[in-house]
């Protein structure tokens, strides 16, 4: 029998057994075990730590003239973290005698600082990680989290030794201070970390419901009545693949697996749910040695098989992990009827839905070719097996290739054999069934039309020569906006800017010679090159360098680029990938539909057509002034943020709460060259890459989005003292970004260039415009508009 405060694991997996009883948060606070808790999130635009500080040592001060002989601690995530702290705090409130206190100090160091709390010698501590189980000091009453944690159990139960009563010194409520941080929207705590809510209720609401998860993964396990002895289903956690039977059962019967597989099953049980049709079961195998005959050693494996009948559906899946294995003999003693395997082309069915499907491994099978019946094609290769497939002798084999769906990113896979799969793992065999009902759907669907799905297919082609369109944009690797590594830096004449705020400018938009970009900031611009050769691009600085500082070290912009390459966007929907690979169409785009294009009357309203940007003073005649202005007239915005510098998401970046949808609209202005519209395809080519380049802030959804624009509006704010929001504010954007987590997101990727004319457009400009909606669409999965002039 287990007695936990926090009957969930930070792995996610389950805990054995199943909850018997518990004890809400709440009841115990109507018991008088623990008080209330007052909670107060601090926004702040300059030093968040500082704040932050200042509002806890504020409410130390008041508890204690209040007689309450209250203790504040400060939480670091790491001891550098703490030193900075403790410092800040030293200087803040010295007649609390502040204390540092973490796992590197000595032992009698720790001892020091623990009796020094105990004996109310100081009245603040800084610490990391520390004072967590067994340590109980009832007057420790206030808490603040400068690095929040991003587990919840942590959390429950620093926040249950700061609400607890007992105790023979005066205490009053406990106190809860936290900076309202990018990084909480990952967290489980987001709802604990919004601006003043009522955190007693919320913390007992969100402990119940991370108890009641608990409880539903133990309803589920026990759904199972019996299983394997050392292999519970919490732990069962099946590839994405399976095969599919039709079959016209209304019935199954998984225990006839024991028919087909006898004493090869592990104990003999074929685990079921009482709750839903899906079963599972371990196949024990003995065999010999591969590597030799030895008297006396064999090898044991183990092999799971998970069945999931839909009889909505007609479909019986099986799920192997030995792949060579056949079913179609457990099909048909489970079903009890003769199923039918789906296999041949029809198992190819699983690709329609999806887009940008980009094949990376596909087998080929010659029916005349006996030497070599079979080859496996990968990289640039594959065009060679799809376009010979499409002979009558030629088959493919299998297909395994990555795609968007829905705006997401994904892998599938089918085979001949009637296998599909797809690189991921199954968090448990509840998404398992899932995600096989929704290949169901597909498999099921006569209306795909297999040889328009294999023609539509990206082909990826190595780079060794100079693709003859022209350059329109380029992007730095995603992890540099993800933050998932160290911050890196480019420096330049003394000037330091964060990687990610530097921008791309194409200098060159011909169709032949190098590839000619700047990178610039508010303060410099640098030209390179990249050549194209036989091992793929090369980048080069035209006259000096831009060094690019990390941890300590730096290195020149151009060895940076080649060994980090960025993404480059090309005309008609190409692209050439960071390991120099050509996505292109197989089939031409047709022009964008001159219907499409909305006109303004930008001259009659005002607007210089040949000033972009609204800049510090916001100029209201420009073209970003004006489409701030006409989008607020004609729909409505919780934010709408200028986002107009160097390393921009787009000029304008507006977001909307719709239900349970987020917004986001991506604006790209440009000025047009001439005072008159035009034809001219110049004035396409820079805003048509930056609806392209724009479109990848879908791929990860909207927190890497808000988050650089939070941070790029508090700097614009520290530098200018003028807000970038048009609407709305930072708590604003700060409450959509709580949210965010568990809306969907709707892109809206809107150009504005008052220099294309639609009377004179010509159809070179149609097929560049096409060119950005066709990628632009099938990687947002939203709308695309061209707002112009007639």
């Amino acid at each position: 029998m287990l007695f936990t405060a926090t009957p969930f694991r930070t792995d996610g997996r389950s805990l054995p057994g199943r909850v018997v009883s518990r004890f809400p948060l709440r009841e115990a606070q109507k018991d008088g075990y623990f008080s209330r808790i007052e909670f107060a999130s601090v926004v702040a635009i300059g030093d968040t730590d500082r704040d932050l500080a200042a509002a806890a040592v504020a409410r130390l001060r008041r508890d204690r003239e209040a007689g309450f002989e209250h203790i504040l601690l400060a939480r670091a995530a790491t001891k550098a973290r703490a030193d900075e702290i403790f410092a800040m705090y030293q200087s803040m409130a010295p007649e609390a005698e502040p204390r540092l206190l973490h796992d590197g100090l000595s032992a009698r160091r720790k001892a020091e600082v623990l009796a020094a709390l105990s004996n109310c010698e100081c009245h603040l501590i800084v610490c990391v990680d520390m004072l967590g189980e067994g340590f109980d000091l009832p007057n420790l009453k206030i808490a603040a989290f400068h690095d929040n944690r991003r587990s919840l159990g942590p959390v429950i139960q620093l926040v249950g030794r700061l609400a607890r009563t007992k105790s023979a010194k005066l205490i009053g409520p406990a106190s809860v201070f936290v900076s309202r941080d990018p990084a909480t929207p990952f967290s489980p705590l987001r709802k604990l970390l919004r601006e003043d809510p009522d955190w007693d209720k919320v913390l007992s609401d969100i402990t119940d419901r991370a108890i009641a998860r608990a409880e539903e993964i133990s309803e589920f396990d026990q759904s199972f009545a019996t299983t394997p002895s050392e292999v519970p289903v919490g732990l069962v956690e099946p590839k994405m693949s399976a095969v599919a039977y039709r079959t016209y059962a209304t019935e199954w019967n998984p225990d006839a697996a024991l028919d087909v597989y006898g004493e090869s099953v592990l104990e003999g049980v074929i685990s079921m749910s009482s709750a839903d049709n899906v079963a599972w079961f371990v196949i024990e195998s003995v065999g010999d040695l591969r590597w030799g005959e030895v008297p006396g050693l064999q090898t044991v494996s183990y092999d799971l098989v998970a069945m999931y009948f839909d009889n909505s559906l007609g479909l019986l899946f099986i799920h192997g992990s030995d792949t060579d294995r056949k079913y179609d003999e457990l099909a048909l003693a489970v079903l009890g009827e003769d199923p039918a395997m789906i296999r041949g082309m029809d198992t190819f069915r699983v690709f329609a839905r999806v887009d940008r499907l980009i094949p990376t491994n596909v087998g080929l099978l010659d029916s005349r070719d006996r030497d070599k019946r079979f080859s496996m094609h990968v990289g640039s290769d594959v065009e060679t097996a799809l376009n010979e497939a499409e002979r009558n002798h030629k088959t493919n084999t299998h297909i395994a290739a990555k795609a968007f769906e829905d705006g997401e990113r994904v892998t599938i896979a089918a085979a001949l054999s009637g296998r599909f799969w797809s690189m991921r793992t199954a968090p448990g065999l509840s998404q398992w069934r899932d995600w096989c009902r929704r290949q169901g759907t597909k498999l099921l669907d006569t209306s795909v039309d297999l040889r328009s799905l294999f023609r539509e297919m990206i082909i990826p082609m190595a780079v060794t020569q100079r693709p003859q369109h022209p350059l329109l944009a380029l992007e730095w690797p995603w992890n540099l906006y993800l933050g998932t590594g160290t911050a890196q830096h480019a420096v330049y004449d003394g000037k330091r800017f964060l990687l990610t705020d530097v921008d791309f400018r194409v200098d060159d938009y011909s169709t032949e010679g190098p590839f000619r970009f700047s990178v610039l900031t508010t303060l410099w611009e640098v030209s390179y090159t990249a050549v194209v050769g036989h091992t793929g691009l090369h980048y080069r600085a035209v006259g000096a360098e831009v060094e690019v500082e990390s941890r300590g070290s730096a290195v020149p912009l151009s060895t940076w680029f080649n060994n980090h390459k960025p993404t480059l966007f090309l005309s008609g929907d190409r692209l050439i990938t960071g390991d120099d690979r050509l996505l292109e169409p197989r089939t031409e785009l047709p022009p964008y539909d001159r219907v499409n294009l909305s006109p303004l009357p930008w001259s009659a309203d005002g607007v210089d057509i040949t000033v972009e940007s609204q800049g510090d003073h916001r100029r209201q005649d420009s073209v970003q002034a004006y489409m701030s202005r006409h989008l607020q007239q004609h729909q409505a915005f919780d934010v709408l943020i200028d986002d107009d510098r160097a390393g921009e998401a787009a000029d304008l970046v507006g977001l909307r709460i719709d239900g349970s949808d987020l917004i986001v609209t991506l604006v790209h202005c440009k000025y047009s060259s001439k005072s008159i519209p035009g034809g001219r395809l110049a004035d396409l080519y820079e805003v048509c890459g930056q609806a392209t380049r724009g479109a990848r802030w879908r791929d990860h959804g909207a927190i890497p989005l808000i988050n650089h624009i939070d941070r790029r509006a508090r700097n614009y704010a520290l530098r200018t003292g003028q807000t970038a929001y048009e609407v709305g504010d930072r708590e604003a954007l700060l409450r959509i970004q709580e949210r965010a987590p568990l809306l969907f997101i709707r892109f809206a990727t809107v150009i504005a260039q008052p220099g294309l004319s639609i009377a004179a457009s010509t159809d070179e400009q149609m097929r560049l415009l096409a060119g950005a909606q066709s990628y632009v669409k099938a990687v947002t999965k939203g709308t695309f508009g061209v707002y112009c002039s007639t």
